[in-house]
């Protein structure tokens, strides 16, 4: 891939990450309301054309689009990608006489190829299945049983799935270190 394809292909990214963004923008709004001790609560919620979060048709489809872009995209596209390249690495033979230095390659590429399947796992793990599959069931069963956002704790175990997502970095960049050494 040339260098001109490789920042287009960023630039495109970019772009469509921030035009899929920009509902965020244009609808969030920020209400403060006094809370039942008296105390002031200011919130940032999204108030779509058709209504408030939750209740919008908008932004029942923003979600499932949200879903689908950055759930299923992302890992289908990882383990597809990964795959193509294990296999490259994995089943690569050497040519003429088998060497004591192209067993030592065989075993590395070997070891990169488990290292990607552990990248995808993590990745899998962390960040797809504890954040972004509840995060996005979350708000898709909220618009059907709008009831869910007022039990009890509700925000401790949104806020609780978050944190576990964003270690995803933190194994990964131990992970990283732990490799390279």
């Amino acid at each position: 891939m040339s260098k001109k394809n490789a920042v287009s292909i960023i630039l495109i990214i970019w772009l469509c990450g921030s035009l899929f963004a920009l509902p965020t923008l244009l609808y969030s709004k920020t209400l403060s309301y006094r809370y039942a001790k008296k105390e002031i609560r200011t919130l940032c919620i999204m108030i779509w054309p058709d209504g408030v979060a939750g209740q919008s048709h908008s932004d029942n489809v923003y979600n499932i689009l949200f879903l689908l872009l950055t759930y299923v995209v992302p890992i289908v596209s990882m383990v597809f990608t990964y795959t193509l390249i294990a296999r490259v690495l994995w089943g690569h033979k050497g040519i003429g006489e088998f060497t004591e230095f192209q067993k030592e390659s065989i075993r590395s590429k070997r070891k990169i190829v488990r290292m990607l399947m552990v990248v995808v796992a993590i990745f899998a793990i962390c960040w797809e299945m504890s954040h972004m599959l509840p995060y996005h069931l979350y708000f898709l069963y909220t618009y059907k049983f709008p009831e869910v956002v007022h039990l009890p704790f509700i925000q401790h175990i949104y806020l609780g799935i978050y944190w576990l997502a964003m270690s995803n970095s933190m194994i990964l960049l131990g992970k990283k270190d732990r490799n390279f050494e």
